[in-house]
């Protein structure tokens, strides 16, 4: 077998896996990244592209803080890019028609978003209340991550396509680098970005810890304009505005293992809903119907630090439907931790320990 030698691998090109190379690279290491398929093709190429999370205020503070940092960094990460893809960040908004659940008021929502610099106002409709975010942005995902690659490869970034990290290597306590099916890879530090497939890579994690949720989706392309410039949102349902007229609809929640078979019934009803809310689509031609696998966590939070027991072993996975918005913070956050710098968050609520027993 052959070896290779690099300051740190990454195992996963997804958002996380490529957000924190290019984080690490900045702190001068050498940096290689691998992924199992094509760069970002899992869960981050399906996802809506939203930057914000959903019905924010029913997160765990942790996340939610999170995720407001990785807001206020997009600009910054859009503006960094090496590339000639445009991510189409736009600046649509959202509007939620169903924020109150019955334990819910719309004061105990003001004081969640305040505590974190999420601007939103009440307005009302049909006599109930809804939510309007003006600042939330949306990209289309897919050329966020293209576009992700190009500045990688532009900076010198080694990227191991369709190269999927089997298992690590180990040296008594510490990582010595990843086995893969075209030989070894020797590193003083891998980071386990892999997205749904990371906990089968995380020595001692408790069985379940880490695990995929299905998310279906669909794409309508009107035949004429339809009104529609911002995001809209009922009922766990978005539809997401394109700058080419197109729509995007999700997205169910759906434990169903590593299956991404698009089902028809789940399909219909949000085709349906979608028609519903916004009924200038119902006309719409259905383009293309997909599904992903998001990577949870048994409490909801991001896993994200050292491994308590392997050193040089790290870890930044399981944003679940945040992990694209999280990814400009986690990857700061994970680049911080690993050079031994000050963190501007409390790394301590998404310690890789708490799923271990630790």
């Amino acid at each position: 077998m052959t070896s290779t030698r690099f300051n740190i691998i990454i195992i996963g090109a997804g958002i996380a896996g490529l957000t924190s190379a290019l984080a690490l690279q900045d702190s001068g290491a050498s940096v290689a990244v691998l992924d199992r398929g094509r760069p970002g093709g899992e869960a981050s190429w399906a996802g809506g592209g939203i930057l914000c999370p959903l019905y924010a205020w029913r997160y765990p503070d942790p996340v939610l803080t999170i995720a407001a940092e990785g807001m206020r960094r997009y600009p910054d990460l859009i503006a960094a890019l090496d590339s000639p893809i445009d991510p189409q960040r736009q600046v649509t908004g959202m509007r939620i028609l169903d924020p109150l659940a019955a334990d819910e008021t719309t004061e105990s929502i003001t004081a969640t978003l305040s505590s974190v610099g999420i601007r939103h106002q009440w307005e009302s409709r049909d006599d109930k209340p809804t939510l309007w975010l003006p600042e939330v942005a949306n990209v289309r995902n897919p050329y966020l991550l293209d576009a992700l690659v190009d500045t990688v490869q532009a900076r010198g970034i080694r990227l191991l396509n369709r190269q999927a990290g089997e298992s690590l290597l180990l040296r008594d306590d510490r990582v010595a680098g990843v086995r893969t099916a075209a030989g070894e890879l020797t590193a003083e530090r891998v980071v386990v970005a892999a997205g749904a497939w990371s906990e089968s890579l995380i020595p001692g994690l408790r069985v379940g810890s880490l695990f995929p949720v299905r998310g279906q989706m669909l794409r309508l392309e009107p035949r004429t304009a339809t009104g529609l410039e911002h995001i809209l949102m009922e009922g766990g349902v978005y539809l997401i505005p394109r700058r080419d007229n197109s729509v995007v609809i999700g997205s169910t929640m759906e434990h169903a293992g590593f299956d991404k078979t698009v089902d028809t019934a789940a399909q219909a009803k949000l085709h349906a809903t979608a028609c519903r809310l916004w009924p200038a689509l119902a006309g719409a031609r259905v383009t293309h119907r997909w599904a992903g696998l998001r990577p949870a966590s048994i409490d909801e939070l991001p896993v994200l630090g050292e491994h308590p027991d392997i050193n040089g072993l790290w870890v930044n996975s399981a944003g679940f439907r945040n992990g694209l918005v999280m990814a400009p913070a986690t990857a700061s956050l994970l680049a911080d931790l690993m050079a031994g710098r000050p963190t501007s968050l409390d790394p301590e609520p998404y310690r890789v320990g708490r799923l271990l027993g630790c």
